[in-house]
């Protein structure tokens, strides 16, 4: 999640989902277009149509995605799609760079390009068993492909640890959970079921054509067990709390049918989802505190004053799950 005041800052600027901040930044790739805004949360993203082709343009403040990050991404992305991985390619700029970091009036972003990926979105409900398995050996191939590749400047699971201690030491009801996550995760071995992975790879994230999925949105891609990776793409089946997850949803289980047809995984690393989940939802927390923490203009719109409560709203329940179900 960016930063609330930075959000507010750029959508001073949009009317009717086109704003010159946008213009300035898509006319890095094309000199005629239509650029509408589609969405902000972690990433600004705009809906770029030139001639009969549909894009996705990506940006984010130098402030909040450092060039660096942005680069082992794509190079992670364009493994997979070399590997066979329907994955949304990133598209050289006019003058052939993969990312464009643009001077505009409210500071530099670093922006991408992508094609449109082809599909549909499928919600869970909507998904069946069989949806579950393809997903899951989806999940598989994408973990096989991208789990040897080694690519400099790539987070992990242990920088995700360090943004919760950033934020747990000023809050007394997060750092003793916050610290007994750190000590069970450094006993797990980084070997074996480990490896690049995407990271978000919910259905949001899916566009199907028949039983073929597409994929979109790799910016969240870490070194984490693959696992983990697994508990938070399953999110959704038990509504972001440990006391939700169910080993014997026939959906789970579906979905890992459908992953080791793929490829193995040990039940000892299942086993260990409860622990994985606690600490997506604590870096989750962490994201959102510091989306919000600055103090609230004095011109905040109402849909900023929704949004932040909203987002309070949140991570107090992730609190309550903390204290209904602590490690």
């Amino acid at each position: 999640m960016m930063k609330l005041s930075l959000m507010k800052r750029f959508y001073d600027t949009v009317d009717d989902r086109r704003s010159p901040v946008l213009d300035e930044i898509a006319g890095r790739w094309f000199e005629s277009y239509e650029a509408f805004m589609y969405r902000a949360s972690a990433n600004f993203v705009a809906r770029v149509v030139h001639g009969d082709s549909t894009y996705f343009l990506r940006f984010n403040h130098e402030t909040e995605r450092s060039l660096g990050h942005i680069e082992a991404e794509l190079k992670y992305i364009n493994h997979l799609i070399a590997h066979g991985v329907n994955a949304n390619r990133p598209v050289p700029s006019l003058l052939g760079n993969l990312v464009e970091c643009v001077d505009t009036g409210l500071g530099v972003f670093h922006a991408v390009l992508f094609e449109e990926v082809i599909g549909e979105h499928i919600e869970s409900d909507e998904l069946g068993l069989n949806g579950f398995r393809l997903w899951g050996g989806a999940l598989a191939r994408v973990h096989e492909v991208g789990g040897g590749l080694e690519v400099s400047g790539a987070p992990s699971w242990s920088s995700h640890l360090d943004v919760i201690m950033s934020i747990a030491g000023d809050n007394p009801g997060l750092l003793p959970e916050a610290k007994k996550l750190e000590a069970i995760l450094s006993q797990f071995n980084q070997t074996g079921s480990y490896g690049l992975v995407p990271f978000d790879f919910e259905l949001d994230n899916i566009k199907w054509v028949g039983d073929s999925p597409g994929f979109v949105d790799f910016d969240d891609f870490c070194y984490h067990w693959y696992a983990a990776d697994i508990a938070y793409a399953l999110r959704d089946l038990y509504g972001d709390r440990t006391t939700g997850f169910d080993p014997d949803d026939p959906r789970f289980k579906a979905f890992i049918e459908g992953y080791r047809g793929v490829k193995g995984i040990p039940d000892e690393e299942l086993e260990r989802i409860p622990v994985f989940i606690r600490l997506h939802n604590l870096y989750t927390y962490s994201r959102i505190h510091w989306a919000y923490e600055d103090e609230p203009g004095q011109d905040e719109p109402d849909w900023v004053v929704n949004l932040r409560g909203k987002l309070r709203s949140k991570n107090e329940s992730y609190l309550r799950d903390i204290d209904e179900s602590p490690l």
